[in-house]
Parts: C-alpha cells; sequence; structure tokens
C-alpha cells in the first residue's frame, strides 16, 4: 500500500501532465503550484518554505550551485507545502533534506515525496530494469533524473532488482547504512572504523579505487552477522565513490 506522501506527488504529476524529465523543471513545478521562488544567502540552513495560508516562498541557498542537490531541496520544500499546509515555517539544513537523518514525521514525509516526485518508482524501474548493478548505471539514471548519485542508490535500494545496502563514510568512520529488505545482511556497527580489505578500506586506507565494481568477501564487512559467519566464503560485489574530500559512499549488493 502506498504512502500518502508518495500518492500526493504521484497526483501532482498527473495533474501537471508530467509523464517524462525534461516535461517541467522542478522550478517550474513549485510556480504550478503557486509557490514563490527565490535564492538568498541564508546561514545554516540549506533551504526553507515559508507559508501563510494559500501563499508560500521557497528560498534556497545561494552558496548551493550543484543542480542535483538543488532539485532535491525544492522537491523537499514542494512536500512540505503539499503535506503540511498546516505548519507555516520549515527550514532544512544538509541532514534533514536526506532521509537517513530525518528527525520527526514532516522531514521524512517530505522526503519521501521529494525521492518520488524526482524519481517516481514506476518509471525508475523501467530504467534499471534487466541491467547489472554498476555505479554507471547509477550515474546514467542520475543524470536521467536531475538526481545525485547518493539519492539515486538510495532510490534504488527502494525499487532495484538487486538487494543491496548503502553505507556513508567520513573520515574512515561508518555513520549510516541504508538497506534493502532483502539484503542479507544488517549487523553493521554505526561509528566504527571502515574495514580494511574492502573496497571502500581501499579508497581510505590505501588511495587506491576501483574503476568497476570488485568482489570483496561478506565477513570482511559483517564479522558480527551469525550469516556471513556461517558462511565466510561468501562475497558480495562493493563499489564506492566520494561525495567529499573526507567522505565517500559505498554500496555493496549480492554477488
Amino acid at each position: 500500500m502506498m504512502s500518502i506522501p508518495t500518492l500526493s506527488a504521484q497526483q501532482l504529476l498527473t495533474d501537471l501532465g508530467w509523464s517524462a524529465p525534461g516535461d517541467m523543471t522542478v522550478e517550474e513545478i513549485a510556480w504550478a503550484c503557486g509557490l514563490m521562488m527565490q535564492r538568498k544567502e541564508m546561514d545554516g540552513s540549506d533551504g526553507r518554505i515559508i507559508m501563510n495560508g494559500g501563499t508560500a516562498i521557497i528560498s534556497v541557498n545561494t552558496a548551493i550551485t550543484y543542480q542535483p542537490k538543488i532539485n532535491y531541496i525544492i522537491a523537499h520544500e514542494i512536500g512540505h507545502a503539499c503535506l503540511h499546509r498546516q505548519l507555516q515555517f520549515f527550514s532544512d539544513n544538509n541532514k534533514t533534506l536526506q532521509e537517513w537523518y530525518a528527525k520527526g514525521p514532516q522531514e521524512k514525509e517530505a522526503n519521501e515525496f521529494a525521492a518520488e516526485l524526482l524519481m517516481p518508482a514506476s518509471l525508475f524501474k523501467r530504467k534499471v530494469a534487466n541491467q547489472k548493478l554498476t555505479l554507471q548505471l547509477i550515474e546514467q539514471t542520475a543524470t536521467y533524473f536531475g538526481t545525485s548519485k547518493t539519492a539515486t542508490f538510495l532510490r534504488y535500494r527502494e525499487h532495484g532488482q538487486f538487494p543491496v545496502m548503502i553505507v556513508f563514510i567520513e573520515n574512515g568512520i561508518i555513520k549510516w547504512k541504508q538497506y534493502s529488505s532483502d539484503f542479507p545482511y544488517t549487523w553493521l556497527t554505526l561509528n566504527t572504523q571502515v574495514p580494511a580489505y574492502t573496497v571502500a578500506g581501499d579508497v581510505h586506507y590505501r588511495n587506491v579505487s576501483e574503476a568497476a565494481p570488485a568482489k570483496v568477501d561478506a565477513i570482511e564487512w559483517f564479522p558480527d552477522d551469525f550469516r556471513a559467519q556461517k558462511d565466510p566464503q561468501r562475497k558480495l560485489w562493493e563499489q564506492c565513490f566520494p561525495v567529499s574530500e573526507t567522505s565517500l559512499v559505498t554500496c555493496i549488493w549480492t554477488a
């Protein structure tokens, strides 16, 4: 059963006659919803929306120039406008704009709305169907939808064909993980060092990166998971990419 945020985003796209990326920009969708847009300097905030009855204005920090992030901020704030009109003010930073950090139901709902608005599930499934999971596939899909690689990987977690886990690593420390319901291993402790003998470990400890997915031992990533302990020869695919000078995202999926 689809959630209210997902249904709301689908209904909006239907009402606007949207059928594929390129039909309308996310800014045009905001304008079609009667939302005013502005870019402005904001301290400690990536985006915000102020609502007063039937009037609302979305602000996006001028410091942000990466278009996929701008797209997501606007889609997130449109979600607040469509779902939370009874509340008047939302100020969102880099943490509230990511579902793995979201605090409170309104932020999670706005993120879910944004994901469906930017990457409708039915279209996303068709784009990735019957293709091997690689960073190249995610990059091509992200370009098609105008989204970041991280957001696209997370969407794949929900609607892709391979069991997958996405892990965010900052300064060599595992900060968050998200995985599909069918991924076989889940016991990965947060706030611990990235395992050395993994693709992410190669990047962090040895500054060596792989251009293609590489096989790793499941037990290296999940030494405390009883399923990995029972089958220490089990292999997984892994590929990662940097998201800043100090952080990277790695994707692990079943071989």
